[in-house]
């Protein structure tokens, strides 16, 4: 995957996910960096990648810099590995490792029970500083399916004086690349025997601090022409020709046994509405299967078969994703199995660089309208409704001989994104006041509320709604969760009752109500988009009189719609809030704070009342 490398340097703190940097401000840097790396390709598919680097740690913040990890699988070996590290004064050798003194084990992912993914390590031990370390480490490859992408900036806080890329290829088989903010000099050459070498090289590049957005790191992305996996050639030239590659190595691999087909048409037997029938197959994959991770050889993109699936009731991404492919064709609707690139947050796809940037499967049903999206390893999800795992990207959708890139949904609409409360207050005289709530949620909102039906006890329910709940103070006493589907959209349904201690503020001649309404957060909005309708019915303390002049208002703009107004009936108040907008994607950081800010601050009011004793003296 081409984000590979992008995942490393975030797991060993070398890139922040900031907005902003303060460039007045001098970045340190703890090491000096030069580097050469050459990937050699040979005609049979497979190529070998040799890194030399030279590094000046300057101190122990720059001891990091100097750690070694070469993760290695069925495809990869590791062939050779060599580290000295020499006092610059002296030039005295402190400290010598082969590839017998490095550590070993197993990359195991919390999911995962059948993989083969594993790393070699190798720590710096000096506590003497500065020191020159050398490092050269040699693997091959035995595929060409997935290339590394070259970062010449490996850490934060490191000065890169050299950094160079020799990229050896046969021309009959051929390479694609594409440079991203490179800043150097870039050469070809063309060899002996029908190969090419390109060499970029890198020198003095800015020192990276904390602080700078990830689409402006330096970069080379590598892809073949053509490719081969265990005996199964691919051309990937185009996403037309990667797709049809994906859908030949699962041919044939979703037979079911015809005892299993009986018992799928039963299910649907006398259902005619398309997005039902879905939803029972959907049903049924959910509560019989589990999600189990299996990362093996060609197996990491490869789907088990159907029928190993309902043999062992569990499979992973691919193999759950067949299945439910395989019992859509049994009832005659056809589906197509998708690549994905997928995890928490928005992840951008290099769609103009057709390359293996995936790491998850998911389903597409096509309609007449909008297509079904499933995920088929969860069973929370109703039919339809992908959540934040996949929601808005690129994807890539395959069929027989070919494929396309499209978009899943960004479940960005109003109905997606919607909450209402109804909330009735009764304030005793000492200022405290009891709730009684009725509060709906549909759409994103509700993904966080399914896990935690499912998965947290009623203490820890409670404990969650204590902190989350809008109105500070609040006890939760009793409360009743609810979550249903409304076809594909997640509807979350919460009654409660609940004290608050000191809800209002009472002096002799007034009674005073801090602002109640629930504050508009940034976890609220990661979809952009807010749709909220508040009522709240406060009983009032005997002997008091709001002052509601001039509260009402109503203000509309661009991108936001807010209105408040009030009614006084028989010692009761009623407010109502609505608030619509939509936040522009390219917002930054500080201006989607801001925005936030500007709302809350423009709804979130005090309310006066005086005691009518008060008003006869």
């Amino acid at each position: 995957m081409v984000n590979s490398l992008i995942v490393v340097l975030l797991f060993f703190g070398i890139i922040s996910h900031h907005d902003t940097i303060d460039k007045k401000l001098e970045i340190p840097h703890y090491s000096i960096l030069k580097e050469k790396t050459i990937y050699s390709l040979n005609e049979d598919y497979g190529y070998s990648i040799i890194i030399e680097k030279q590094i000046k740690v300057l101190s122990k913040e720059g001891l990091d810099h100097a750690f070694t990890s070469l993760p290695y699988d069925k495809f990869v070996e590791i062939k050779d590995f060599y580290l000295q590290v020499i006092d610059p004064k002296t030039g005295k050798t402190l400290e010598k490792a082969r590839m017998r003194d490095m550590s070993d084990v197993a990359i195991v992912s919390n999911t995962s029970i059948f993989e083969d993914n594993r790393r070699k390590y190798y720590r710096v031990k000096t506590e003497q500083f500065p020191v020159e370390v050398i490092i050269r480490s040699e693997s091959y490859h035995k595929t060409n399916y997935f290339f590394p992408e070259w970062i010449p900036v490996n850490y934060l806080y490191q000065k890169v004086e050299e950094s160079k890329l020799e990229l050896i290829y046969p021309e009959s088989g051929g390479i694609r690349y594409k440079e991203l903010n490179l800043l150097g000099k870039k050469e070809k050459e063309e060899l002996s025997d029908g190969f090419t070498k390109i060499s970029w090289t890198e020198r003095d590049l800015p020192i990276l601090g904390s602080g700078f957005e990830i689409k402006n790191v330096h970069r080379v992305l590598i892809a073949p022409r053509e490719f081969s996996m265990e005996g199964h050639l691919g051309i990937m030239n185009d996403w037309a020709g990667f797709a049809a590659w994906q859908f030949d190595i699962n041919k044939g691999r979703g037979e079911l046994p015809e005892s299993y087909k009986k018992q799928i048409l039963q299910l649907v037997d006398g259902v005619d509405d398309l997005y039902k029938k879905v939803s029972i197959l959907y049903s049924h994959l959910q509560q019989n299967y589990r999600y189990v991770s299996i990362q093996l050889g060609i197996g990491g993109w490869q789907t088990m078969t159907a029928e190993d699936v309902i043999k062992y009731s569990y499979g992973d991404c691919k193999g759950l994703t067949n299945l439910m492919k395989s019992m859509l064709e049994v009832v005659g609707i056809p589906s197509y199995y998708t690549l994905v690139l997928a995890g928490e947050g928005k992840s951008e796809m290099q769609v103009d660089f057709p390359s293996n940037q995936f790491n998850h499967v998911i389903l597409q049903v096509p309609t007449e309208a909008s297509p079904i999206w499933l995920e088929c390893t969860s069973n929370l999800l109703p039919a339809g409704y992908l959540g934040e795992f996949t929601k808005g990207r690129d994807v890539l959708v395959t069929q027989d001989g070919g494929g396309y890139i499209t978009q899943t949904p960004a479940y960005n609409s109003n109905e997606w994104n919607k909450i209402t409360s109804k909330n009735r207050i009764e304030i005793d005289h000492q200022g405290n006041a009891t709730l009684y709530s009725l509060r709906e949620m549909k759409g994103n909102l509700v993904e966080e509320i399914l896990y935690l039906q499912t998965y947290k006890d009623i203490r820890e329910q409670k404990d969650f709604f204590n902190e989350n709940l809008p109105i500070k103070g609040l006890i939760v006493e009793d409360y009743l969760l609810n979550v249903e589907n409304r076809d594909s959209i997640p509807v979350s349904r919460l009654e409660l009752k609940g004290h608050i201690s000191r809800f209002a503020q009472s002096t002799a001649k007034r009674l005073l109500l801090k602002p109640f309404f629930e504050k508009i957060t940034e976890h609220m909005v990661d979809n952009l988009r807010l749709d909220m309708e508040e009522i709240y019915e406060i009983s009032l303390p005997s002997g008091v009189v709001p002052e509601l002049e001039n509260m009402d208002f109503h203000i509309t703009e661009p991108d936001f719609d807010i209105q408040i107004s009030h009614k006084l009936n028989e010692g009761k108040l009623e407010v109502n809030r609505s608030i619509k907008f939509f936040m522009k994607e390219e917002l930054n950081e500080d201006a989607k704070q801001d925005f936030l800010k500007r709302i809350n601050e423009t709804t979130q009011k005090s309310y006066f009342f005086n005691k009518s004793n008060s008003l006869t003296n």
